[in-house]
């Protein structure tokens, strides 16, 4: 039977280990609070890790992960941008039309574009009727078209 002051084992939720906690109190014969050896923090006396939680039900993405995630992929792209530029610039036909980049106008993917600061560009995909994905010599930038004057 373990006395108040004694230590024991128990699952510190600050620390996510089972370390050696001291007893500070009991309720009857069962410990009821315990104060972590390792980093001091007070707490209801857990013998073992508890059990984690598990979701029935898969949710869809929300709006906000949606767009960490595809930050997340751009920065992959955008670190990656150098060496595709460069393959796409090198299998080029150089007979293919290179239009001048405009907002006002209208692209699909695979055009080819120069822009007066970035240089030369590959849309890469159409993200909405109003922005693109162009893959330029240093990165990958979303882009506005068919913006109407």
């Amino acid at each position: 039977m373990s006395a108040i002051g004694e230590n024991i084992d128990a699952y510190c939720l600050k620390c996510k280990l089972v370390l050696a906690h001291v007893i500070m109190f009991k309720a009857g014969s069962a410990v009821s609070k315990v104060k972590c050896n390792t980093c001091g923090a007070e707490h209801k006396y857990r013998p073992e890790k508890p059990a984690t939680k598990k979701t029935a039900v898969s949710r869809p993405p929300t709006l906000k992960e949606s767009i960490a995630k595809r930050a997340a992929a751009a920065r992959v792209e955008a670190n990656n941008a150098p060496m595709q530029w460069d393959l796409r610039n090198r299998s080029m036909d150089r007979a293919s039309a290179v239009k001048d980049y405009s907002i006002h106008s209208q692209y699909r993917a695979k055009d080819v574009v120069n822009h007066h600061v970035f240089g030369l560009g590959f849309v890469e995909r159409i993200v909405s009727d109003k922005s693109m994905d162009v893959l330029f010599s240093d990165s990958v930038k979303l882009m506005a078209m068919n913006i109407s004057s």
